[in-house]
């Protein structure tokens, strides 16, 4: 994307530019949905909010795709009209109203204008593809215009049978995951994936149950209100409180997404609890995208993961490290001794020192010409395990690979002298599985 300023003061009295706007480009020419559009949308949005009178309203249009609801005002009672002071402010209502629509008609030009123009030549030429298009270019539609766009850059185009592309966008949700990405970014990223899938005119996870749940909150919904009013509930509320139970429902459905596909090594523990939890009748689960938002933010590992003790790398040469522990096996002692470079392979037998764990070139027994290093200078702590015990304990991930949190709902505690230790991960060890 290359950097752009934006003029809207031919449309109308408006600040005119808008810094650090840039052209907004395609998948297709190296654009990415996730960032610089999301941006490009962000910083219109801003600029107009504080920058454009009435900004709200327009910046309604750009957040939710449609116009704000824009209450007329009431005419005067009978009573009302024979009072000046009344009249007065109730003309001053409708100078405000009749000033906030005009104002409303001009900054959607001007956004139609502002965003067209920040366009690359090959999404133009999309758009002009589009049906439609004449239209809204004569009437300056913005709502029509950033529909469109984000069809084009999330690459919602009819270029696959629906059910196929149904199919694919599923497959793309199953397999979100969040890794290093921010919660909000993670959540933003679930929430828009999910639109997609709508917008190719499936329902994610919506089934019986929801279909059910929908009737059953409609059904109490209705009797709570003709408990209060003494009357039915009108057909057009009736609508809307379908409305309002579907979208919860969709939430739900959104939050738990979110939750399961959460980072293990960060949220791992708090997934099992809630597990755990909705087994003994209690359910934690969120209920909404904010709810989950707000536990990932806050969350405290109960079992912090261990931390990574630091390498002085002063006279490397002279000081080399490792980790070196022994293995019975039948009573027999094999000695093993972890690589300079924190490789470890069990199966391996160093041809300097003779002690299984590394390789040649990464003995820690051994200087560069071969000579064995005088044990003060090994560095080298010991454990024992043994192959006869029922479970194997390692407090030093160091010495084994594969570390991950245990999802199925075991654990183990180890209990001592000085209290006791929970652990909820597990390792590989060789061939062995350890805590």
């Amino acid at each position: 994307m290359t950097e752009t300023t934006q003029d809207t003061t031919a449309v109308g009295a408006r600040t005119a530019v808008v810094r650090g706007l840039k052209t907004l480009t395609c998948p297709d020419e190296g654009g990415t949905k996730q960032h610089s559009y999301e941006d490009f949308l962000e910083k219109i949005y801003n600029h107009v909010m504080i920058s454009w009178h009435w900004g709200k309203d327009i910046g309604h249009v750009i957040k939710q795709g449609q116009d704000p609801e824009i209450k007329e005002p009431e005419d005067l009672s009978s009573a009302d009209e024979a009072k000046k002071w009344k009249i007065r402010l109730w003309e001053q209502e409708i100078d405000r109203y009749g000033n906030r629509i005009e104002a409303l008609k001009g900054n959607k030009e001007a956004l139609y204008s502002l965003v067209i123009e920040s366009l690359s030549p090959m999404i133009k030429s999309k758009l002009k593809g589009k049906q439609g298009f004449s239209k809204a270019e004569e009437d300056t539609n913005p709502t029509w215009l950033l529909t469109q766009l984000e069809d084009i850059m999330v690459r919602f185009e009819e270029i696959k049978p629906k059910l196929m592309a149904i199919d694919d966008q599923m497959h793309r949700i199953m397999n979100l995951r969040q890794g290093d990405s921010t919660n909000e970014e993670f959540v933003k990223l679930v929430a828009k994936e999910l639109k997609v899938y709508e917008k190719h005119g499936g329902e994610f996870l919506w089934g019986m149950k929801q279909r059910k749940d929908v009737e059953t909150r409609l059904k109490d919904a209705l009797e709570k209100y003709l408990d209060l009013n003494g009357v039915i509930m009108p057909d057009d509320m009736i609508n809307e409180q379908t409305r309002i139970i579907k979208k919860q429902l969709r939430e739900e459905i959104a939050a738990t997404a979110i939750i399961k596909r959460a980072d293990k090594k960060r949220y791992g523990n708090l997934q099992i609890q809630m597990k755990n939890s909705y087994l003994m009748g209690n359910d934690m689960y969120p209920t909404s995208v904010a709810d989950v938002l707000r536990i990932l933010d806050n969350y405290e590992k109960e079992w912090p993961s261990s931390t990574k003790p630091q390498v002085n790398d002063n006279n490397s040469e002279k000081k080399r490290t490792g980790v070196a522990f022994t293995l019975s096996q039948g009573g027999a002692k094999m000695n093993y001794l972890r690589g300079t470079n924190n490789s470890f392979y069990p199966a391996i037998t160093c041809n300097t020192c003779r002690i299984k764990g590394h390789y040649q070139s990464h003995c820690p027994a051994c200087d560069k010409e071969g000579a064995k290093i005088e044990e003060e200078e090994k560095k080298t702590a010991e454990a024992t395990v043994e192959k006869e015990s029922t479970d194997h304990i390692f407090c030093n991930d160091k010495l084994v690979t594969d570390v991950h949190v245990i999802t199925d709902g075991e654990g183990l505690r180890l209990y001592s002298s000085g209290g006791h230790i929970d652990s909820i991960q597990k390792g590989k060890f060789g061939d062995s599985t350890v805590w």
